[in-house]
């Protein structure tokens, strides 16, 4: 498969017309939103939680202390998603406003993909 994908029968680009594209770009940009506000509450949260515990007793800082380098792992990650979420969103805007897809922001996504597959190996390695 190429990039021109076209009906057998009638030899017409369907798959990939403006409107088409401009769709998936609003889903896109629905599924950015999701992640860069979901993620980054979860991190806000987590962040919350932690430091707020570690306030209250000295045990609880020296844990906190010890457990330095799984957290730099995971809020890593959490900036990995986030990342994810901020290039869905501008790759729907690219594709509502142009109505074309563009191909350095789709490999930006692959790239960034593949970087969340290696810290969730890392994590399973860490953990495991």
């Amino acid at each position: 498969m190429g990039t021109n994908i076209t009906c057998p029968r009638c030899r017409k680009n369907h798959f990939l017309n403006a409107s088409s594209i401009r769709t998936r770009g609003t889903i896109l940009i629905v599924i950015g939103l999701f992640l860069v506000a979901f993620m980054g509450g979860i991190a806000i949260f987590v962040a919350a939680l932690l430091f707020g515990s570690a306030s209250q007793n000295a045990s609880s800082a020296r844990r906190l202390n010890d457990e330095i380098p799984m957290l730099i792992l995971i809020y890593g990650i959490f900036a990995l998603v986030i990342a994810f979420g901020l290039n869905s969103l501008i790759s729907g805007l690219w594709m509502i406003a142009t109505g074309r897809r563009n191909r350095v922001l789709l490999w930006i996504m692959w790239g960034l993909l593949g970087l969340l597959g290696i810290g969730a190996v890392l994590v399973r390695a860490i953990l495991g």
